[in-house]
């Protein structure tokens, strides 16, 4: 199966346009979500990523990336006090990104397979105690992929949307998946 994988990788690889290389792609994007419950019970999110990829053939690149981030849950249960637990984290990746189309077709899927050093930090506030603890902290490296598209608005600017997916740090027990949707714009230098 493992074979299957690399020989079907390899000859995607292979079989993509080469012309054009030595580009640069600059990138930023926005996630934001909000579930509420009722106005004493939800969660929010919000995330901003910056990134450059230099491409050095016209479908493959290398792209390093940003990412900032800030979570905030708030449970209220019956006849308890309020408490807050908030997530702030960040993530410096680096990913092989491969486009499935050439650099001027107005709709440019993509794949991209890296790793990335995330910082996590979790804190608790509980209603009506002063501060806020700090109740975890996670540091390490971890593999992350994504997928998207971009939709080509210019010869140099286009909008991109996708998926990027990460775990948490390998020596953690048990690992966990995150993931977050993504919106945002690029241009091409």
């Amino acid at each position: 199966m493992k074979t299957r994988w690399i020989i079907g990788l390899f000859a995607l690889f292979f079989s993509t346009p080469i012309a054009h290389a030595g580009f640069i792609e600059l990138g930023t994007s926005a996630n934001y979500r909000r579930s509420t419950i009722d106005s004493n019970n939800f969660q929010e999110s919000i995330s901003f990523t910056g990134s450059v990829a230099y491409y050095f053939w016209e479908s493959s690149a290398l792209e390093l990336s940003y990412t900032e981030g800030y979570s905030q849950i708030v449970v209220t249960p019956i006849a308890d006090s309020k408490t807050i637990t908030e997530t702030q984290f960040s993530l410096l990746g680096l990913d092989f990104v491969l486009s499935i189309s050439g650099r001027e077709d107005a709709f440019q899927p993509y794949l991209k397979m890296g790793g990335a050093v995330i910082t996590k930090s979790i804190y608790r506030q509980i209603d009506g105690v002063t501060g806020k603890d700090k109740i975890a902290e996670q540091t390490g490296t971890v593999p992350s992929a994504g997928i998207g598209f971009k939709i080509l608005l210019t010869k140099t600017f286009s909008i991109k949307i996708g998926v990027d997916a990460w775990t948490s740090p390998l020596n953690d027990d048990p690992v966990t998946i995150d993931y977050a949707g993504r919106a945002g714009l690029s241009w091409f230098l």
